[in-house]
């Protein structure tokens, strides 16, 4: 594990997140607790919010049918995710780490006034660079898979993303 990180970390990352349908996406603001598990296993706590556009994009199709199809970066979404992020070997100040984890987070699309309660998945990969040794900077890439439960004779929906995110992280 990267040797200036302490067995506790603070961090804030900004990226952007992929939606669709009943997905959420747009501009993503994340917050990070970092706590040490293991040697190279840290318990990544994050609160993240979800900030995108979009107008209405919900109808009813022949069959009379409720169907949403929102873009890529409509809606708005915050989520709590329980993760662990396990880094690799490193080389100097450069390190490889991957994440998974779950989460539970809200959905919303006022425009067609659709929320839903949403269980993603995470699974992720990124880099960790070493700046001082108490502040770091990170890259990430995330693909999120789970499933939402909507209003409006919805119901179940499928709930599919991919974060970019880069952000900084400062020792407790």
């Amino acid at each position: 594990a990267p040797p200036d990180l302490k067995d506790q970390a603070i961090g804030a990352s900004l990226g952007m997140v992929t939606g669709g349908r009943v997905t959420p996406g747009g501009l993503r603001v994340e917050g990070h607790y970092l706590y040490q598990l293991a040697e190279t296993d840290w318990f990544d706590g994050t609160a993240a919010f979800t900030f995108g556009g979009g107008g209405a994009a919900c109808f009813r199709d022949r069959a009379n049918e409720f169907m949403c199809d929102h873009g890529l970066a409509s809606g708005k979404g915050v989520e709590i995710t329980a993760a662990v992020r396990h880094f690799f070997a490193g080389s100097g100040n450069f390190w490889p780490f991957a994440r998974v984890g779950v989460g539970i987070g809200i959905d919303r699309f006022s425009d067609d006034e659709v929320t839903g309660v949403a269980i993603p998945l995470h699974a992720g990969a990124g880099m960790r660079t070493t700046l001082t040794p108490e502040v770091a900077l990170t890259v990430l890439a995330d693909v999120e898979l789970g499933i939402g439960l909507f209003n409006h004779s919805l119901g179940w929906e499928p709930q599919v993303g991919a974060v970019i995110s880069a952000g900084v992280e400062f020792g407790l």
